[in-house]
């Protein structure tokens, strides 16, 4: 019996790793494939590199407006001249390699030692794989910028200004990271705090500076981007997109952004906080939109930042040696305020989910096991929504399950820090 049992898992270790690799290079096929005909947010930033390119406004109240910070129109200029089709196909492959790239390195600081390694990574994947897909399928950045607070994070306890430079190109590129900054902060480490200030600065006040030194081109009222570079059903979609010449003000981008975003004029059309979108899970728009005009949603705003900052600075007093899941409750935590945040948005959750499941396994607590299991299934299964009657909370139950999970992430780590296996790094 034992020599079979010997046996059986020399065949399942010889078979496991090509199996795996076959899966995935499966799925990444079909993710590929709905990639060339699916139009997303890939088409929304070459739109607005196309208006940088050609000194356009960028932030522009249409359909589909550029929403992100304007050093976002640099993340295609490497690949603009490649043309729209060539520069898709490398951002996907580049997203694939991160992806990859930064689940290792998170599997490397969370589970370093880790007797239940395989399981939870494993369970990980399962509830995290809903917000990945959403990621491809929309066609947005935030693998890249998980990937760059991942080895920011990672590469912070070795070379802390470079780190914190890493963070930095993060939160210029998409805010999601910018609590980051509370956390050199609270730890009273004033150079890297210094650094991701002057870095994320520089970076976000760059377009404005770069803008005298475009072409005037283009003087037609709107331009068109290709929707996709395959056609669907024998078409291949076009968007329209405004063209207006760019303000002569000093920081006319950083204004078009602000005014997009945080207006506070009545008139101005706050998208992120419509009912009927079915799509963004931020509790600053789920609370905003119940509260409707009796409080200004930017009172929201900043009401939910000094609420998660006060629990933050109180947790990092506690455990400021777990410098990389400290970090990952910081991003993750203005990922569950900002305006635009969605379900792709939420694979800032991937390490939190990893920390979590591992110390499940370590405790052995049925409760935890249950716990965790509705929480993130909640987050991360698309139809366990239907397991909640009142249609008003099913429609916001990912940022609310995701809610819970940074609060289950965040007593965690302050309960139980000491005894839980997480690797330290105290840049």
């Amino acid at each position: 019996m034992a020599h079979l049992r010997v046996a059986a898992s020399r065949l399942v270790a010889r078979f496991a790793r090509p199996l795996l690799w076959g899966l995935f290079s499966l799925v990444v096929a079909v993710l590929f494939y709905r990639y060339l005909y699916k139009d997303g947010d890939f088409d929304i930033y070459w739109a607005g590199t196309f208006r940088f390119l050609h000194a356009l406004q960028i932030h522009v109240q249409e359909i589909h407006p550029f929403s992100y910070p304007t050093f976002a129109t640099f993340l295609l200029l490497p690949l603009y001249p490649l043309g729209y089709s060539a520069a898709k196909v490398v951002f996907f492959v580049l997203n694939v390699i991160i992806l990859v790239a930064a689940l290792r390195v998170c599997h490397r600081e969370i589970l370093d030692g880790s007797r239940y390694r395989v399981a939870a990574i494993a369970i990980t994947l399962v509830f995290s794989v809903r917000s990945m897909l959403a990621v491809f399928n929309n066609q947005q950045s935030d693998i890249l910028i998980f990937g760059l607070i991942v080895f920011g994070l990672s590469a912070c306890c070795r070379r802390p200004i470079g780190g914190m430079g890493l963070v930095a190109v993060a939160a210029a590129l998409k805010a999601n990271p910018l609590f980051m900054l509370l956390l050199p902060l609270f730890k009273k480490q004033w150079r890297m705090a210094i650094a991701f200030l002057f870095f994320t600065t520089s970076l976000v006040l760059l377009p404005d500076v770069l803008k005298y030194a475009v072409t005037d081109s283009w003087h037609e009222a709107s331009f068109s981007v290709p929707g996709s570079v395959i056609a669907a059903e024998e078409t291949v979609p076009v968007g329209n997109f405004k063209a207006m010449k760019h303000s002569a003000g000093a920081f006319s981008y950083l204004h078009e952004h602000f005014v997009l975003n945080l207006s506070p004029d009545p008139a101005v059309n706050r998208w992120w906080q419509a009912r009927e979108n079915h799509f963004n899970q931020a509790l600053y728009r789920i609370i905003a939109s119940r509260l409707g005009e009796r409080v200004p949603a930017n009172y929201v705003l900043i009401g939910l930042c000094a609420v998660f900052a006060v629990l933050l600075g109180v947790l990092t007093r506690r455990r400021a040696d777990r410098f990389f899941i400290l970090g990952m409750l910081y991003y993750s935590a203005f990922v569950l305020i900002g305006p635009q945040s969605s379900k792709p948005h939420f694979i800032a959750f991937y390490g939190l989910l990893l920390f979590c499941w591992q110390d499940a396994f370590e405790r052995r607590s049925m409760l935890k096991f249950l716990l965790l299991a509705a929480v993130s299934g909640l987050m991360g299964i698309k139809y366990a929504a239907w397991l909640i009657p009142d249609e008003a909370v099913a429609r916001d139950i990912v940022g609310l399950a995701g809610f819970g999970l940074w609060l289950y992430s965040y007593v965690v780590l302050a309960v139980r820090g000491t005894r839980t296996r997480v690797r330290t790094a105290e840049p």
